[in-house]
């Protein structure tokens, strides 16, 4: 078993929440290329890196989750530092 392969992309129309998108589907493989994951494969570039799904279902679950972007990484909320609480009237002592 091999974990490399020459992909041979067909573009094909797929719908998708009710417009046509464009995904790449391997021949050899029948495996289905996410279009913003993999976008090389529709201009036939060699594709290193990617999303592929078996399944059209699976990849329309993936293409919502695209939305939420759930999977990227450091992308972070901007915590608000806590300020100091000061307590006025209240002074701390020096033990000496």
């Amino acid at each position: 078993m091999s974990l490399r392969w020459t992909p041979l992309w067909k573009v094909e129309k797929i719908e998708y929440r009710g417009k046509d998108l464009e995904v790449c589907k391997d021949e050899h493989t029948g495996l289905y290329a996410c279009p913003y994951c993999t976008p090389a494969c529709k201009k036939g570039e060699p594709v290193i890196d990617g999303a592929f799904f078996y399944t059209l279902e699976d990849l329309k679950r993936h293409l919502d989750a695209h939305k939420t972007s759930y999977w990227v990484k450091g992308k972070r909320t901007v915590e608000e530092e806590e300020e100091e609480e000061y307590v006025t009237g209240e002074e701390e002592e020096d033990e000496t």
